[in-house]
């Protein structure tokens, strides 16, 4: 069967994919495996959609769930361009699954065990084009829900682990280039003074200048949002030229990276206020 050139998806295709991509989510948070080429090849027999269609509307649903402040599928790129339709299944599917919210919840909350760090190497990548919806201009009020990507921010292991690869890497690459008195000093500095200073890591650049490092760590996929406090948005403007905000990605997976934002972040990020604190008018 051949899709119609341009055609638009019917609901019995959008469930269908909707279906697919929660039931790889829930293998992907309960730690099984499962393999995205067979399950499009199963999509592709039922609904007689292209693999590349698919696979968009597959990109699409990521895209959603981080708009819902969830954690998507690792190895779907978030895309834009969202069918309204397939936000309305999704966000019904995403918020009405009481069992995917529990495991996502226990995907991101603190364990028992601390994560360890650092991990191997990090490998540094360039920062994602992303190309995520708009924010949808009728969002609902009727209840809370969950910040799933919040609450893994404030995981203060999984943050400490990641500022330790981040120190790992900047002395790496110090003795690399034959500066190894500089590579001594490096300093984790939210551990030695707290947080507080509007950065992480203390490092330098091989000409000896320093450089103020704000580390955001995920083990999700690097599309993922980032949480900044105002202190550390005020920084980064006051030192622009030395203020670097690492986003560790991938954590503790086989290939855990990272990129970097270089500059005030006001330039360099798109921010938006998720807070305000009140006082009496």
């Amino acid at each position: 069967m051949t899709e119609p050139h341009g055609s638009s998806w019917t609901d019995v295709e959008v469930e269908a994919v909707v279906r697919s991509y929660f039931a790889m989510l829930r293998r992907e948070l309960s730690g099984k495996t499962f393999n995205k080429s067979e399950e499009n090849r199963k999509l592709q027999a039922i609904i007689g959609r292209t693999k590349g269609s698919i696979e968009f509307k597959h990109q699409n649903i990521s895209a959603i769930i981080i708009e819902a402040k969830g954690i998507p599928i690792d190895g779907y790129k978030p895309m834009g361009n969202v069918q309204d339709r397939l936000r309305t299944a999704v966000l019904e599917n995403f918020y009405g699954d009481h069992d995917l919210q529990r495991l996502m919840l226990r995907s991101v909350q603190d364990s028992e065990e601390p994560i360890a760090g650092p991990v191997d190497l990090l490998f540094r990548t360039e920062a994602p084009v992303l190309d995520l919806p708009d924010r949808h201009p009728t969002r609902s009020r009727a209840g809370r829900h969950v910040d799933f990507q919040q609450v893994e921010a404030q995981r203060r292991d999984l943050g400490l682990a990641g500022e330790r690869s981040v120190v790992a890497y900047e002395k790496h690459v110090l003795r690399s280039v034959g500066r190894s008195e500089l590579a001594d000093r490096v300093e984790h500095v939210s551990a030695t003074q707290g947080d507080g200073t509007g950065y992480d890591v203390l490092s330098f650049e091989p000409s000896g200048r320093e450089k103020f490092i704000e580390v955001k760590t995920t083990r999700s996929i690097m599309q993922l949002p980032f949480l900044v406090s105002r202190n550390e948005v005020e920084f980064s403007a006051e030192v622009p030229d030395q203020f670097h905000l690492y986003r560790v990605f991938q954590f503790g997976k086989p290939k855990s990276g990272f990129y970097t934002l270089t500059g005030s972040l006001r330039i360099t990020a798109a921010l938006e206020p998720v807070a305000y604190q009140g006082r009496p008018a």
